[in-house]
């Protein structure tokens, strides 16, 4: 049998953690982020990340497992994710997992093949820019140093399939050639369900709303105490980088946080994008009066 799954994805600022944890109260669950940003400890404001008080006692995982100047991949969510998930269900609990990283949810539900969950926009147009930079044989011999067996059976002159491989290495952090594998069945039994935003001005509106919160609870703060780790992956996320430009001087801070908004809004678009490409099933719910009692009645229907 199928291990049971309940996913509650969409874009940032939606509401997604605390209709999570009133679904968890409901049905005896835990949840299991799905944020790449929420793994890092010490980013806590600019990451929206859940209080001790919103949690109310309902147990979370995959917050707070990592330092910002570690380098975490797909494949590291996915390996932790799943121990996480397995730890619930084994104490008779129902798992949710939670957030709006949409590649984290994909590597999950992907089976073993990470390969086809390495699929990163960002990552490719680096990879663009790097090889009108450097040209394409910098990148080939680049591919043989970090997966030899691939370049192998790539032409030096392929470009596709050089920068697709090393996509790959670089979002799950294995070669292609160890990360893909021949099966991609789904572990879990699972229910998707992406919340979209009614009305998409309301949402834009509840984001700046967001943004004024942080300033006001710190955030300025917050990026301060992280500024070792400002050449950092973590400190590209959104919050955190507009923050440090003002911190050295390149905006002031109204110029930080209208660029924090306008970065929130594009990313919301982003999110919603991707979530209606993934090819798995969904459903679709609305941010209205109904959408606890919609998403409880497919989840009661399905599992009791």
């Amino acid at each position: 049998m199928k291990k049971k799954l309940i996913i509650i994805a969409g874009p940032t600022a939606i509401g997604k953690s605390s209709v999570a944890v009133d679904l968890c109260k409901e049905f005896n669950g835990a949840v299991v982020g799905a944020d790449s940003m929420q793994i890092y400890k010490g980013m806590d404001i600019g990451t929206g990340k859940i209080t001790a008080e919103e949690m109310d006692g309902i147990k979370h995982f995959m917050l707070d497992i990592t330092s910002p100047g570690d380098y975490f991949t797909v494949f590291d969510y996915v390996q932790k994710a799943k121990i996480c998930i397995d730890k619930i269900l084994k104490s008779s609990e129902l798992p949710f997992v939670v957030g709006g990283t949409g590649l984290y949810i994909s590597g999950l539900l992907s089976g073993n093949n990470f390969a086809e969950a390495a699929k990163n926009n960002d990552v490719r147009a680096d990879l663009e820019n790097i090889t009108q930079e450097k040209g394409l044989e910098f990148m080939y011999n680049y591919l043989q140093t970090v997966d030899p067996q691939s370049a192998l059976k790539i032409s030096k002159n392929d470009k596709k399939r050089i920068l697709r491989a090393l996509e790959i290495y670089i979002v799950t952090g294995k070669p292609k050639s160890q990360s893909a594998t021949s099966s991609n069945e789904c572990d879990y039994d699972y229910l998707f369900f992406v919340i979209i935003p009614s009305n998409r001005e309301a949402l834009y509106k509840d984001i700046e709303n967001r943004v004024d919160r942080m300033i006001s609870d710190g955030l300025v703060k917050e990026v301060e105490s992280l500024l070792q780790y400002k050449d950092c992956n973590s400190m590209q996320a959104i919050g955190y980088k507009e923050i440090v430009e003002h911190l050295e001087g390149k905006t002031t801070l109204t110029e930080a946080i209208a660029k924090i908004k306008i970065n929130s809004r594009h990313y919301a678009k982003r999110q919603l994008t991707y979530f209606r490409n993934m090819p798995f099933e969904k459903i679709f719910v609305e941010k209205n009066n109904d959408l606890y009692r919609v998403v409880s009645d497919i989840i009661r229907e399905k599992y009791e």
